[in-house]
Formats: C-alpha cells, sequence, structure tokens
C-alpha cells in the first residue's frame, strides 16, 4: 500500500452520496446493483480468556426479534442488545466500531478479488480522524466526503489486510476501499457497528451466501 499522487481517483465517491446520515447511501455510493449491511460481531470471554464471536441473529433470538429489528433498536452505542430478555448477559466484548476485522476482510477479498477486473490495483480511504494512524499516511492527498476528511491511499486488494494504525498487532481497516473499475466499494462509517459493500447482484448474493460473515440485503434508503 502506497500514499496516492492525488485526490483524483475519489471524485467519484462524493458526488454519489446522499446527504450526511440520512440512510445507506449517505455513507456508500448510490451507484451498484445491489447492497449488503455486514454486522461486526460482537464476542463472549471465554473459560479459556479466547473470545467466541457471538451474532446478532442469535442476540435478536434471545430478544424475540429479528436481525432487522435488532438493528433498528441499537442505541448510540450502535451495538445489539447487551442483556436478554431474563437479564442474562449475551456478550461481553464489544463489536468492533468504524474498523472492520481482519478475518471478515480475508473473507471480503476472497470474495470480492473475483469480481473486478482490477484487483491489483484499488483505492483505500483513511479517516485523517484517528490518533493512531501510521505518521506516513498524513503525507497522502486528502478528499471529503460529508462530515469525513479522508486520506487516498492505493495497493492491491490484498493490501485491505494491512492494518493501517501504527502499531502492527492492532488492526484498522480502511474507511472506504475500492478496485479501480469501481466494480464493487467497502464502506466502514467510524461511528457504526457494520460495513457497507455495494457491488453486482452476483457478488452481493456472494457476500449475503458467505457462512461465515453475518449479512443482510440493504439498499441505498434503507435507514442506517
Amino acid at each position: 500500500m502506497r500514499l496516492a499522487t492525488s485526490s483524483e481517483p475519489a471524485d467519484w465517491i462524493p458526488a454519489l452520496l446522499h446527504d450526511f446520515a440520512v440512510d445507506v447511501g449517505s455513507f456508500i455510493p448510490d451507484v451498484f446493483e445491489s447492497y449488503a449491511r455486514i454486522l461486526h460481531p460482537p464476542g463472549r470471554l471465554a473459560a479459556d480468556e479466547s473470545v467466541l464471536d457471538v451474532r446478532w441473529a442469535d442476540i435478536a433470538a434471545a430478544n424475540g426479534r429479528s436481525v432487522d429489528d435488532e438493528v433498528l433498536h441499537v442505541d448510540i452505542s450502535g451495538e445489539p442488545s447487551r442483556v436478554g430478555p431474563s437479564g442474562e448477559e449475551l456478550w461481553n466484548q464489544h463489536p468492533r466500531t468504524g474498523s472492520l476485522s481482519r478475518e471478515i476482510v480475508e473473507r471480503l477479498i476472497q470474495t470480492l478479488g473475483s469480481h473486478t477486473t482490477t484487483p491489483d490495483h484499488c483505492w483505500f480511504g483513511v479517516w485523517n480522524g484517528w490518533g493512531a494512524l501510521r505518521e506516513s499516511i498524513r503525507g497522502a492527498p486528502m478528499f471529503s466526503v460529508p462530515g469525513r476528511d479522508v486520506f487516498l491511499l492505493e495497493g492491491s486488494v490484498t493490501d485491505a489486510l494491512i492494518t493501517l494504525e501504527g502499531i502492527n498487532w492492532c488492526f484498522q481497516s480502511a474507511m472506504l476501499w475500492w478496485p479501480d473499475d469501481r466494480a464493487w466499494c467497502v464502506s466502514t462509517e467510524i461511528d457504526f457497528s457494520w460495513t457497507y459493500v455495494g457491488g453486482s447482484q452476483n457478488c452481493i448474493a456472494e457476500v449475503l451466501n458467505d457462512p461465515l460473515l453475518e449479512a443482510q440485503l440493504v439498499t441505498p434508503g434503507t435507514i442506517r
């Protein structure tokens, strides 16, 4: 991954966004055939101190709701319900906010890399507000989307696995990433515990059918 030489390759993004914080189209360009929301799982600390992912579907079911309703019930933290109706704790490790996990990025690369003609040339938008960014990133050209100023980097699709943090063991994914042919786009809003992906119908169908992802079909007009 390297610094872009110009912000021009990102010009199409703000031109195709809705007004800030209105709906899905506020965070990912309204130009694709299909869209998915990928939920970031909270976790539960096991007896051996490993962390087990907890699916939003299980949290929703414990509260007698659908996953769609669970997303609509998130509070200002953007997290699913932490306790069930009888007071039992459903999870105790917060979902990632504003970043995908390495595991989810690995799954997306496998799918998205096969749905672009330019997997070796991709663009990465990095929010300038992350305090622990690698210092070299701050020399990159910048572009703006509603409410956010963003550095622009470039590389291959597999570079999505490179952390943007200054500390290698702490993984921070890009806020936006897309291939040069614009066949798809991934958007992780900094305040959300989920990520949006837009692409062709076939591409998004693969995302939705991946058993290791918890993804829902959405549209640019979907609230949240």
